[in-house]
């Protein structure tokens, strides 16, 4: 069943093996990392969840701009005030005579990284002071003790990327999320819209859409460009803290969701939601206090990282994230809560549409709210003022996987195919929900596109019986 908000699972060595398990937990939205695993790996997982459940939607991480260690890491434990190196892929590591060498995946850390600042790694666990910078190896002093393990983001705190086009590197991996065709794709370091345009551009009419991940101080000065260019967003907590500043990182969250809400974009908020669980069957009570308060303030999902991918409780972590997530969804109902503020302001033709079927949806008398759309752009300005299910019926399984991200939805496959020029769908759409158990009785709100004009995204309400409506099947 879906929820308010939804749970985002990432699959890993623990899990890949597990997806038909993890959609009877009620996981709609699995999510890989090509940062980690081979090609091959990851094309299996693909194929197997495509093939277990294809209204399951798929989104893939791309490398893209984060600088991260590669394998060729150092597996020994340092102490603090060790002499450590970061170097190129090309670099000679026998060079140096060190037991403590790291390769990096992107050489802008060499043109970021400074004589003097601190650094971080691992989101912001362990931290090393920059004693020099070459061209080939940069030389750090670490702050603590502890291990700088593989495929561990490196970040500069305060530092952005100045470039606005997108690598051959970004390049290949966005053609194996076309060619595989995932459903979204997150994008790393988005922090300004020209970026974030050139990857839009590049996809072009293909799938996927784009996730933009939010993660430095420039993205939050341009969050309103990129909000409104943007399919959907990520927070990723781990990047955007140690970027900023980790005691700012609550206020970020709030601020973000606000603005998005507004704009009815999907927020997905990631990183450490329930960390602890990686190794410990319960969660603490600050990961409980966190999900429920970003339940509140409107989050569209919840991501588990780690904890599904190569945690020890990963079944677990699903279970208590989704009890959390019903009793805040219980609450906001049973205390007529609204988690979505926004202004009084109408946007547009299908803004002013929204609001007005969010009075009736509210309603008694009305039983459930259904939105019939081809391509399911209605349900953007929907989730901004609905604060509770409502149902969403497409002809488009692709059109379904997209709808899986937003708030409050459950998408229903239609089984005809919708036409422009008459509304024998919505006879056998109605047909279709009595069929499948609903109450022909009962009167439920339908809105929908009927004789519309070009960009007219809803544009009719009816309140009617089911059994009315199939009656003009007869």
């Amino acid at each position: 069943m879906n929820k308010l908000t939804k749970i985002i699972a990432t699959i890993g060595p623990i899990t890949e093996n597990s997806i038909r398990k993890l959609c009877g937990l009620g996981v709609k939205i699995f999510r890989l990392n090509l940062s980690h695993n081979s090609i091959e790996w990851h094309v299996n997982v693909i194929n197997n969840i495509r093939k277990i459940t294809p209204s399951c939607s798929i989104i893939v991480d791309i490398p893209g701009r984060k600088i991260r260690t590669t394998a060729k890491v150092s597996k020994e434990k340092f102490k603090k005030g060790q002499i450590i190196y970061l170097v190129s892929n090309d670099f000679n590591k026998n060079s140096l005579c060190s037991r403590f060498i790291y390769e990096i995946n992107n050489n802008i850390l060499f043109d970021l990284a400074k004589k003097g600042m601190e650094i971080y790694a691992d989101d912001g666990r362990i931290s090393f002071y920059v004693k020099d910078v070459g061209n080939e190896y940069i030389t750090l002093i670490t702050q603590c003790d502890g291990f700088l393990r593989e495929c561990k983001g490196i970040n500069i705190p305060e530092s952005f990327f100045d470039d606005k086009e997108i690598n051959e590197k970004d390049k290949f991996f966005l053609d194996f999320c076309c060619d595989n065709k995932v459903d979204f794709v997150g994008i790393s370091f988005v922090d300004n819209a020209d970026y974030l345009n050139s990857i839009q551009k590049y996809i072009g009419e293909r799938r996927p859409k784009v996730i933009a991940k939010i993660e430095n101080a420039k993205a939050i000065e341009n969050l309103s460009e990129i909000l409104k260019i943007s399919f959907a967003i990520m927070i990723d907590r781990g990047d955007l803290s140690v970027e900023t500043n980790i005691s700012s990182i609550g206020i970020l969250q709030k601020e973000i969701l606000s603005e998005a809400n507004k704009l009815g974009v999907p927020v997905i908020v990631a990183t450490e939601m329930l960390h602890s669980m990686h190794e410990s069957i319960n969660p603490t009570k600050a990961e409980c206090n966190d999900i429920t308060n970003s339940v509140l303030d409107g989050a569209s999902c919840l991501m588990l990282s780690g904890e599904t991918a190569v945690g020890k409780y990963p079944y677990e972590s699903i279970e208590i994230m989704r009890s959390i997530i019903d009793l805040t969804m219980k609450y906001i109902h049973d205390m007529n809560k609204n988690p979505l503020e926004h202004d009084d302001n109408v946007h547009c033709q299908a803004d002013l549409m929204a609001r007005s079927v969010s009075l009736i949806a509210s309603s008694k008398i009305s039983k459930g709210l259904v939105c019939i759309s081809k391509k399911g752009e209605g349900v953007k300005f929907l989730s901004r003022y609905i604060n509770k299910d409502f149902y969403c019926i497409t002809d488009s399984c692709e059109v379904i996987r997209d709808l899986n991200i937003f708030r409050n939805v459950k998408p229903i496959l239609s089984e005809v195919v919708f036409k422009k020029n008459d509304r024998f769908h919505i006879y056998s759409i109605s047909k279709q929900l009595i069929d499948n158990g609903w109450n022909p009785d009962l009167l439920y709100t339908f809105i929908y596109v009927s004789e519309g004009g070009a960009g007219l995204r809803l544009n009719t309400i009816q309140i009617n019986y089911l059994k009315s409506l199939a009656s003009f099947l007869l």
